[in-house]
């Protein structure tokens, strides 16, 4: 279904196609999908260790043989007296010493928040840190959902989707665009997510919609060699040349208010599931154990 609209900035056209989608979804098309996540079962399990369960069943062994050697009267006094000397120890320690202690404490903390809201949310090569289980889901098939866009920079077409890393031309005047700065895209020409596709002619310019964008980092783009050679003149010349490129990463991809779309009609986009988190993002818990915690 198709509905075209046209304003005084821009006209565009809207294909919904959220019947087709969940008529796919709850067909064959579904079902194979859902045997795409048994890929990922088991992939984040820890090893097998079989030196851990010798060593709990050591410490099992040897707490046994003390509860029998405890039976007797000696050692229940030895274990009494030992008991008033651990007293009487802890109650040596200096004012001192508890401070020392309250400031490690904090600097503790601090170092954990510091950790938990850094800047170490994406890998070295800065690509999202998902689980090995969602990796191996992906590689099968599986859907990753969210939403796509496709938008225009210093005369190139890129298509996007939250947490991807753009190679662009250099944005210019440069000292509008410093690093770690917010960059909000207006040029976009097609915005789509599960259910619903709005195509510019030729863009969305002045209907909400919206990419927004951070500069990572200024650097040059990879050597080309340039060679020419005239034959039977003993002439040649081999120069090298490096762009100048930005490295944008996309932060969020803003869909038009004014369009048709539902909000409980779309498929949210998978996050990666990690120890290192943003303030913004949730975590899906395992119910699940495994043995080592069990044992231990």
């Amino acid at each position: 279904r198709r509905r075209l609209f046209s304003t005084a900035s821009s006209s565009f056209a809207i294909v919904d196609h959220s019947k087709a989608y969940e008529n796919a979804m709850e067909g064959r098309h579904g079902n194979q999908l859902e045997l795409t996540e048994l890929d990922g079962l088991g992939k984040d399990d820890p090893d097998f260790d079989p030196s851990f369960y010798l060593d709990m069943l050591e410490l099992n062994n040897d707490d046994k043989r003390l509860e029998e050697e405890d039976y007797g009267d000696d050692g229940i006094e030895e274990a009494e007296y030992t008991e008033k000397e651990g007293k009487s120890n802890t109650n040596k320690l200096s004012e001192e010493d508890y401070e020392e202690d309250d400031g490690d404490d904090s600097d503790e903390e601090e170092e954990d928040d510091d950790d938990e809201y850094g800047d170490d949310y994406y890998n070295n090569d800065g690509s999202v840190p998902y689980s090995k289980s969602q990796l191996a889901t992906f590689k099968a098939g599986g859907p990753a959902g969210g939403m796509f866009a496709v938008i225009e920079l210093s005369g190139t077409q890129h298509k996007v989707t939250v947490d991807d890393v753009i190679v662009s031309h250099l944005l210019k005047p440069l000292r509008d665009y410093p690093i770690g700065s917010i960059i909000e895209c207006e040029d976009v020409l097609l915005i789509a997510s599960s259910h619903q596709t709005l195509v510019g002619m030729p863009t969305l310019q002045g209907r909400g919609a919206s990419v927004k964008l951070m500069v990572e980092e200024i650097t040059l783009d990879k050597k080309v060699v340039v060679f020419k050679k005239r034959r039977r003149k003993n002439s040649q010349r081999k120069n090298g040349f490096r762009r100048r490129v930005m490295m944008l990463r996309v932060l969020d991809i803003q869909f038009p208010q004014t369009s048709i779309m539902n909000e409980k009609e779309y498929v949210p986009r998978v996050e990666p599931i990690t120890d290192r988190i943003k303030p913004d993002t949730t975590l899906v818990e395992d119910d699940g154990a495994t043995m080592q915690e069990e044992c231990a």
